[in-house]
């Protein structure tokens, strides 16, 4: 009989193995080789933050620039092909993670309420 330590590495191997994870894994490292993709979202993220900061002092001008910058770079970013197909992949790989996450929590339910 295996352990449970045994069967988490189980697990994990084969979760790791799966189609899903490799595609993501390769996507992601195709993304880390493109610095001006991190540098760009970055960029967006801080004029997002700007906005919000704007807004709470309401400097509504400021705001409108801060979001139109932010929207622009998201427009760049999401129409790239290459952030297109990590995002695809990201959500295929998320899929997986949230099916057997419910899976086991069924489960574990299951038994609970069987007095196991």
């Amino acid at each position: 009989m295996r352990t449970y330590d045994q069967a988490v590495e189980h697990l994990k191997e084969a979760i790791q193995e799966h189609e899903s994870i490799i595609a993501f894994k390769k996507a992601e490292q195709k993304m880390q080789s493109y610095p001006e993709l991190e540098h760009l979202a970055h960029k967006m993220k801080a004029y997002q933050q700007d906005a919000v900061l704007f807004k709470k002092i309401d400097k509504k001008q400021a705001q409108n620039l801060a979001d139109e910058k932010a929207s622009k770079l998201e427009a760049e970013l999401t129409g790239l092909p290459i952030v297109q197909d990590y995002r695809a992949k990201m959500q295929d790989a998320s899929d997986l993670i949230q099916y057997v996450t419910k899976t086991l929590e069924d489960k574990i339910n299951k038994e609970l309420a069987n007095g196991k």
